[in-house]
């Protein structure tokens, strides 16, 4: 053996050699791909690997806006690649769950810019425009409108007009993942990848809920032209389905028999993943929920990085940028944010998750416009959100409300939208309420204590406006009344807060740019009586007209112990104790005496609600159906129809001496706004027009009445 082993040395110094050198070959291998892959991940700073142009549209044929003469549309694909161990990322859920081989995590989305097509006649700041569903000003897409803007007075009708004559760069881009195309309707969307484990998607149910304002038997699980999360049919017996009176029930099982997931095909009911069959039929104002495992699970808290890193990219050096002027500089000196309804939810859930921190550590939104977010934050960084779901048993409605720390007393919690945000990432912010945002939205939560006893303090980054008397958008007039609308029961509210809400767009954009004091807050309070419980609310004696009484509308909801996770254990929650309602007093016209009160509210011919009822309203006393839309309740025409009726507000005749004194006073309650800066003096005209139609209409009509229908006729 040891003569064997003597004979046979020098082999096996060989062999031990070459395996050596094989093991060290080995650890080199492995150790440069550890080295590369963290070059790979450090090459990558603000998120965006590459933006593709794939059209440009010359605006207007090249007409000249103002000063900064024309503007130019691209369009095309952003794509983003992200590092889940970044802290810049560590708040997007699931994130790691969908990286590949490289530690990296791809997605892309939609964009389109409009900018001057000469950068350096811009006035250097970049206004970003969250896209509410996807949905943008598809103008942008064809030249031939912008020869008529461009020419335009300038006024609130026209707001990217306006922004585009100050030489702004408009930016929108898609950050939903459920974004379906509809009809050839342009909408940006985003693509995000999946996240699953061993090639399954992630633990966790869905929660869809359904409402219809007809009988039906058959229900699509997503929301409107969303794309719905499918059945897994390995487990669509483990299904549920409940029907619930308001969102305080927690409603009642109905038998797994009784329905199944199928779409209707040739008259015949059909097996799908996406439609619910209902054999009985969902009934009208009531609200249906199926609970279901999903055969899916994309990454949609993607949605904020999304827009961070395209706007951090877009006011940087890189080669890519189309907004590098002709010395490869780029002009962006100032970034602002706009979002409306759920896009303002959006900025406020941005901000309090810490997104408006660049990659570069410094602050990304310079200022940040929320248009009518209510108190909420929206359902946006969770597995299996739902972005568009805006109300109901989905974490919308959740506490913090607050910029600066409050506590509610009966959960414990304590925390503030700012309250983790430094100082150096806050944005100056603008909040806007409509009237309808504290009926149905609980704006009043964004300035009072939770138990609704007193008013907070206001941080001096943020402004607060209610503009009053208005609904969660407006109805257009025709012949000097709302437009029908047949869904709900009374006429459309047509008070338009755009007159007072482009002007405030502005102020905040002169904050950010030359430091101009803005417009002070101006809301309800509750030391001023201009705040009032629901319960409280005392409303005019006005004939077939009840305020709501709201009774269950906004229950403190619990989602499992992982829901600060971003994980929901209860899609169906557990309901706990109601929130307060807080709503703006109201004088003897019905109309509300806080807030910046707009011509119309000011010097009424009608009272302006927050609130309306769903057309087939019976006198439920808890319906809060239809609340955002609003109403407009004329005043009887004289004093004789006044007394006759009951009604208690004064009639036109009695509160004026004829249209020119009406016209007269609605002037001056004009002008003073457009002193005030929070109306253009181009905008004053149109006020006068269509309040001079409102009063034709209503001293030729009289009060709303039941069942009546609109007289056309001589004024």
């Amino acid at each position: 053996m040891i003569r064997a082993w003597g004979k046979c040395k020098p082999c096996f110094c060989r062999d031990v050699f070459a395996l050596l050198v094989v093991f060290t070959a080995l650890i080199l291998a492995v150790s440069g791909c550890e080295r590369r892959k963290a070059h790979n991940k450090s090459v990558i700073t603000s998120g965006v690997t590459g933006l593709t142009i794939e059209r440009r549209i010359l605006l207007g044929e090249g007409v000249s806006f103002g000063a900064a003469g024309s503007y130019e549309t691209l369009v095309g694909r952003v794509h983003y690649a992200l590092d889940p161990d970044d802290e810049h990322n560590s708040r997007i859920v699931d994130l790691k769950y969908a990286a590949d081989s490289d530690g990296l995590v791809r997605y892309s989305a939609e964009v389109v810019i409009v900018k001057p097509t000469d950068l350096s006649r811009g006035n250097g700041a970049l206004f970003y425009h969250v896209v509410n569903r996807g949905n943008f000003d598809n103008r942008l897409l064809s030249s031939a409108p912008w020869a008529e803007v461009a020419s335009s007075p300038g006024g609130s009708k026209e707001s990217l007009g306006r922004l585009m004559k100050q030489g702004f760069t408009i930016v929108f881009s898609g950050w939903q993942d459920d974004i379906l195309e509809a009809g050839g309707e342009e909408r940006l969307r985003l693509f995000a990848p999946e996240a699953r484990i061993e090639g399954r998607p992630l633990e966790g149910e869905v929660l869809a809920e359904i409402g219809k304002e007809t009988k039906e038997q058959f229900a699509y699980l997503g929301d409107g032209g969303h794309r719905a999360y499918a059945v897994d049919l390995d487990y669509e017996q483990e299904a549920e389905m409940r029907v619930h009176e308001t969102y305080a029930d927690p409603g009642t099982v109905i038998d797994r028999s009784r329905w199944s997931f199928a779409r209707l095909e040739d008259g015949n009911p059909a097996p799908d993943s996406v439609w619910v069959y209902f054999p009985d039929g969902f009934e009208p104002l009531k609200i249906y929920t199926v609970r279901y495992r999903p055969n899916r699970s994309p990454v949609m808290g993607l949605c904020f990085p999304a827009v961070r890193d395209l706007v951090f990219f877009l006011s940087g050096s890189d080669t890519l940028n189309p907004l590098l002027d002709a010395g490869g500089e780029c002009p962006v000196r100032y970034r602002l944010a706009y979002g409306s309804s759920q896009c303002g939810r959006y900025l406020r859930n941005f901000i309090y998750q810490g997104f408006n921190r660049a990659p570069d550590d410094t602050r990304l939104f310079d200022g940040v416009f929320a248009n009518v977010p209510g108190c909420r934050m929206g359902f946006f960084n969770y597995r299996y959100a739902q972005p568009s779901r805006s109300h109901g048993f989905y974490p919308n409605f959740d506490f913090p409300f607050t910029d600066l720390p409050t506590t509610d007393p009966v959960t414990g919690r304590t925390g503030g939208i700012l309250q983790d945000v430094p100082e150096k990432y806050c944005p100056r912010i603008f909040y806007t309420h409509h009237s309808g945002e504290y009926w149905s939205s609980g704006a009043a939560f964004t300035h009072v204590d939770i138990p609704g006893l007193q008013d907070v303090h206001i941080p001096p980054n943020v402004r607060i406006y209610l503009i009053s008397g208005t609904a969660h958008g407006s109805a257009e007039l025709v012949d000097g009344h709302p437009k029908e609308t047949p869904q709900y029961l009374l006429p459309f509210n047509p008070n338009s807060a755009q007159y007072i809400e482009v002007p405030l767009i502005e102020a905040l954009c002169r904050w950010v740019m030359f430091g101009e004091e803005p417009p002070p807050s101006t809301y309800p309070r509750l030391a001023q009586g201009e705040l009032q419980a629901l319960e409280e609310f005392s409303f005019p004696d006005v004939p077939d007209i009840q305020a709501p009484v709201l009774e269950e509308l906004h229950p403190r909801f619990d989602w499992g112990p992982r829901f600060a996770e971003g994980i929901l254990d209860k899609p169906l929650p557990g309901i706990g104790p109601l929130y307060p309602v807080l709503v703006p007093t109201v004088d003897q016209d019905g109309n509300e005496i806080a807030g910046i009160r707009s011509p119309h509210v000011a010097v009424p011919v009608a009272s302006y609600t927050g609130w309306n009822y769903p057309a087939l309203y019976q006198g439920a006393e808890n319906t809060s159906a239809s609340l955002l839309s609003g109403a407009w309740l004329p005043f009887a025409s004289d004093r004789n129809e006044r007394t006759a009726r009951g009604d208690s507000r004064q009639s036109l005749t009695e509160r004026y001496k004829g249209k020119d004194d009406y016209l007269n006073r609605l002037r001056r309650s004009a002008e003073k706004l457009v002193e005030q800066r929070l109306m253009f003096a181009g905008d004053v005209e149109l006020i006068l027009e269509e309040g001079g139609a409102m009063y034709d209409y209503v001293a030729r009509n009289g009060a709303w009445k039941k069942e009546s229908k609109p007289k056309p006729g001589a004024k």
